[in-house]
């Protein structure tokens, strides 16, 4: 069992870093704005995460990894109940992810999230769908095509404040794809 000290330490790095985000671009936010934002020592700080980066880091890990329990457990069998559970884990527990995915995040970020949702798709999505390649290059631009599209679309959600339901986004993505899970 985590001890509640690390895990409240950890919660008020998380509300900290995210009220930072909605007004500060996360290349500016130093370890000393989180600190103080959190009310938090330098030494707890580093208790959770190496810098600034292994924080936003390890949201997208735990993100990612929540998406790919529920699809794992079959729990999510349709592109459509995918899409709707992770645009409600982004205004839930992934609301940091959705601002460093925002126009305030970092390009680095919102790269390696763009190839984790890549990898993602290929190991996850991609084997629920009904759709055959002729090679991995046509694969590879499926994959590319993929991910982009969808980060596109939440990151618009985003920067416009997701003033769209989930629901509403899911409806907008859903006519316009070109496959269907089996």
């Amino acid at each position: 069992m985590m001890d509640l000290r690390y895990q409240k330490t950890k919660i008020a790095i998380l509300r900290a870093i995210e009220v930072l985000l909605q007004n500060k671009d996360f290349e500016k936010i130093s370890i000393k704005d989180i600190c103080e934002a959190a009310q938090i020592s330098r030494s707890a700080f580093y208790l959770h995460y190496t810098d600034k980066y292994d924080l936003a880091k390890q949201c997208q890990l735990e993100l990612i990894e929540t998406g790919n329990r529920l699809i794992k457990e079959s729990i999510i069998v349709k592109r459509r109940e995918l899409m709707l559970t992770m645009l409600n884990l982004l205004l839930g527990e992934g609301r940091v992810l959705a601002l460093l995915i925002s126009s305030h995040g970092s390009s680095e970020i919102q790269d390696n999230i763009r190839y984790l949702m890549r990898e993602n798709a290929r190991e996850n999505i991609l084997p629920l769908t009904n759709l055959k390649f002729e090679n991995t290059t046509e694969e590879r631009y499926f994959l590319s095509f993929f991910s982009n599209a969808l980060f596109g679309v939440i990151q618009e959600w985003i920067n416009s404040g997701q003033k769209e339901t989930p629901e509403e986004i899911v409806a907008l993505v859903d006519k316009n794809f070109l496959f269907e899970f089996e």
